[in-house]
């Protein structure tokens, strides 16, 4: 008796043993599988990824740019950044403008897009070349000045042009033209170099005026070669912008109000570019 009972009291115990085996070998099944899928699923991405970290582009790796801080390489980030740009002569972003100006914009962002720039560091690139101004957002201007400023030393030029804008009021079109200057100075420490200015419209012009003599003028299509003009400003050191606008230059006819931009250009690292404007209303 007892051996029949111990024999029968093994069987269950066998049993037992075989059924907890073969469920930790379908479970464990389970999981390769799954495994398998999660690879064939999300392995193109991991290894993307990967790929990235090395320091391909994106658009080399097949991987979308992160809106946060892509590399400008895709169509489509690259656009979304020429959105954040406006254009001077018109008001649009430099996407939707045809102009020259807008062309240049949109040629130094896709300079900075081929060497394999991020978005963050295309922005930093424009602030520096066309200022805060060229931005719809002055609070991303703002931003990304605030974190380039930290980068500078203390020992650099600085580039000040005031005022920002100046209203000369109502003048006659018989008056043919009208002028109004603007101080530039160097508000920083070491030497600033002025190498060139430029104006929205082709009706406005501008000279720079120095203890070096006057430059050529800048504006209104090609008039003197300007190519290598620059005049340098002291630390403290003060010149006269000269802007004239010239009434006639959209016909007999063309009244009302017009705002026209100039801007000065220097190697100011912080802003290289900084523009004003002069409001006039013209009547006949």
């Amino acid at each position: 008796m007892e051996t029949n009972t111990q024999g029968t009291s093994d069987k269950p115990v066998v049993t037992q043993g075989k059924t907890t085996w073969g469920f930790l070998t379908a479970v464990l099944g389970l999981l390769v599988v799954g495994l398998a899928a999660g690879l064939f699923i999300f392995g193109p991405q991991i290894s993307a990824e990967g790929t990235l970290a090395s320091g391909t582009t994106p658009t080399e790796a097949g991987a979308v740019p992160s809106l946060t801080d892509p590399t400008a390489g895709s169509a489509q980030v690259t656009t979304r950044v020429y959105e954040a740009f406006e254009c001077p002569c018109c008001g649009k972003d430099i996407g939707s403008c045809s102009c020259g100006m807008a062309e240049e914009r949109r040629g130094f962002i896709d300079e900075q897009v081929a060497q394999g720039a991020t978005q963050s560091q295309v922005y930093r690139a424009m602030l520096q070349r066309y200022g805060t101004e060229a931005f719809f957002d002055r609070a991303l201007a703002s931003q990304v000045r605030t974190d380039l400023l930290a980068e500078l030393p203390a020992e650099r030029p600085v580039l000040v042009v005031e005022p920002s804008e100046l209203d000369l009021g109502m003048v006659s079109i018989s008056d043919r033209q009208i002028s109004a200057s603007f101080a530039v100075r160097n508000a920083g420490q070491s030497d600033l170099t002025i190498t060139g200015m430029e104006t929205t419209c082709g009706c406005t012009t501008a000279v720079l005026e120095t203890s070096e003599g006057t430059s050529p003028v800048f504006g209104g299509g090609p008039t003197e070669d300007r190519s290598d003009w620059s005049a340098v400003l002291a630390p403290g050191e003060e010149a006269l912008l000269v802007a004239t606008f010239d009434l006639m230059f959209h016909g007999p006819d063309a009244t009302g109000r017009f705002q026209r931009g100039i801007s000065v250009i220097s190697d100011d690292p912080l802003n290289s570019r900084i523009g004003v404007s002069l409001v006039v209303e013209v009547t006949k």
